[in-house]
C-alpha cells in the first residue's frame, strides 16, 4: 500500500484508475495504443481461426488455449511446428507478416515518443532562437497559456521555451492533437540561475512571463522576486525582454517593480475586481471574457505604434478616421492613449492633446493588427465635400 501511495503522489493522480486513462490518453496520442489495439485483434482473432481449421489435423491446436499460446508465439518468433492444412499455412503466412509489421510500428512509436520528448528537452543553444517567448516556472494553468500565444488567430507565433526544474512534471500535448504545442521547447533548471537563463536565451527573448511557484506557498512571490533580479543580470547590457509576473499578493507589487518586473497581474486582484463589476452591472463578466479570449472573430485590445502620418492629430479627429473605415474585418476603434505610464483610456476634451511620436494607439480590433500594414483609417472627409 505505502508503494501505491508513493507512485501515485509521484504521477499526482488520486487512484489508480485516473493513473491507468492517463496511461491509455498519452498512448493514445502517440498511437501506441492503436497498435496495441492492432496485436490483441490479430492475436484473438488469428488463434480462433487458425484452432478452428487446424484442431482435427494439429494438436498443437487442439484447443483454443493451446492455439492462443501458439498465435502469441507465432506473432513475434515463428512457429516451429508447421501447419497441417492448406487454409492454416495461408493465415500462418499472414499472421507471420502481420506480426512483422505491427513489431516495425510499435518500435518506430516508441522511438517517436522518446525522439519527441528529447527534442523537447534539448538544449535551444543549438539554436538561433530570437524574439520568442520564455516562461519561468510551471503549472497546468501554462497549457492554456500557450494555447493563447499559439492560437490560430496570432499570425506572429513565437517559440516558446519553458524553464523549470522538475521537467518530468511537464505533461505537453502531442503537436500532432494540437498544433499550439508544435514549438515549444523545456530547458531544464532553476529559474532563478543564470545557467537556465543563459540556456533559454533570455537575452534574446521578446518576453518573459513568470508564473507564480505554487510549491514555495507564500513565498512563492519572493522566488519571482528573484527571478526577475536575475534576468535583468544576465541581460545587463544586452536587449531587455519584457517581462510580466504573476503576483501572489498585491502587496508585492512595488518589490517586483524594483526587481524589474515591468507587468504584474495578480489573479485574485483582477478576480475581486471584475466580481465586483458583475455584482453592480450584470453581465460584465462577458464583456471581460470577449476582450480575454484569442479567437476567431473576438474582439482584442492591441497596443499599436503612431503612425508619423497620425502625429499632432488630435483624439477626437483620430477618432473619426478610425470609424470612417468600417467595410472590411480590419476595422477598429479607438479607444485610448498609451503615454509612456500614462494611460488616457476615452479620453475627455484636451485630456490626451495632440498625438506624439512615441504614443501607442489603444484599438479594440477583431483581427491582429499587423504594424507592418497601413493601420484601416479613412483619411478626414475635406469641408468641400461635406458642405456638398
Amino acid at each position: 500500500m505505502r508503494v501505491r501511495r508513493i507512485i501515485l503522489r509521484r504521477w499526482k493522480y488520486r487512484s489508480w484508475r485516473e493513473a491507468l486513462l492517463a496511461a491509455l490518453s498519452s498512448w493514445n496520442r502517440n498511437q501506441v495504443g492503436r497498435i496495441i489495439a492492432g496485436v490483441f485483434l490479430t492475436w484473438v482473432v488469428g488463434a480462433t481461426a487458425l484452432f478452428a481449421v487446424e484442431r482435427r489435423a494439429n494438436p498443437e491446436f487442439a484447443t483454443w488455449g493451446d492455439s492462443l499460446w501458439n498465435v502469441w508465439v507465432l506473432l513475434f518468433s515463428g512457429l516451429e511446428t508447421p501447419p497441417k492444412t492448406i487454409a492454416g499455412r495461408i493465415l500462418v503466412s499472414a499472421l507471420m507478416v502481420l506480426g512483422v509489421g505491427l513489431a516495425g510500428l510499435f518500435t518506430a512509436s516508441v522511438a517517436s515518443l522518446l525522439i519527441e520528448r528529447y527534442l523537447r528537452r534539448r538544449n535551444v543553444e543549438n539554436f538561433e532562437m530570437a524574439d520568442h517567448l520564455v516562461l519561468c516556472n510551471w503549472a497546468p494553468r501554462g497549457l492554456d497559456w500557450i494555447r493563447e500565444v499559439h492560437a490560430k488567430t496570432v499570425q506572429d507565433k513565437r517559440p516558446v521555451v519553458i524553464i523549470h526544474d522538475d521537467a518530468d512534471e511537464i505533461e505537453l500535448p502531442d503537436h500532432q492533437d494540437e498544433a499550439a504545442f508544435g514549438d515549444v521547447y523545456i530547458v531544464k533548471g532553476d529559474s532563478t540561475g543564470e545557467v537556465a537563463l543563459r540556456r533559454a536565451k533570455v537575452h534574446k527573448a521578446h518576453s518573459v512571463v513568470i508564473l507564480t511557484d505554487d510549491r514555495e506557498g507564500k513565498h512563492a512571490d519572493g522566488k519571482s522576486i528573484v527571478t526577475c533580479v536575475a534576468i535583468r543580470g544576465v541581460c545587463r547590457g544586452e536587449k531587455q525582454p519584457s517581462i510580466a509576473v504573476e503576483c501572489r499578493n498585491p502587496s508585492n507589487r512595488h518589490h517586483l517593480k524594483k526587481a524589474g518586473a515591468d507587468e504584474i497581474i495578480s489573479p485574485s486582484e483582477l478576480g475581486l475586481r471584475l466580481l465586483a463589476r458583475t455584482a453592480l452591472f450584470h453581465g460584465m463578466t462577458r464583456v471581460y471574457q470577449e476582450l480575454l479570449t484569442v479567437g476567431r472573430d473576438a474582439n482584442e485590445v492591441y497596443l499599436m505604434p503612431a503612425p508619423e502620418e497620425l502625429v499632432g492629430k488630435d483624439f477626437i479627429e483620430l477618432t473619426g478616421m478610425f470609424a470612417r473605415y468600417r467595410h472590411d474585418r480590419r476595422a477598429c476603434l479607438l479607444i485610448g492613449i498609451q503615454r509612456g505610464e500614462e494611460m488616457h483610456l476615452n479620453p475627455i476634451g484636451g485630456e490626451a492633446a495632440s498625438l506624439r511620436p512615441d504614443d501607442q494607439l489603444i484599438l479594440l480590433s477583431r483581427v491582429f493588427l499587423d504594424p507592418s500594414q497601413v493601420l484601416p483609417i479613412a483619411a478626414p472627409e475635406s469641408p468641400k465635400a461635406e458642405d456638398a
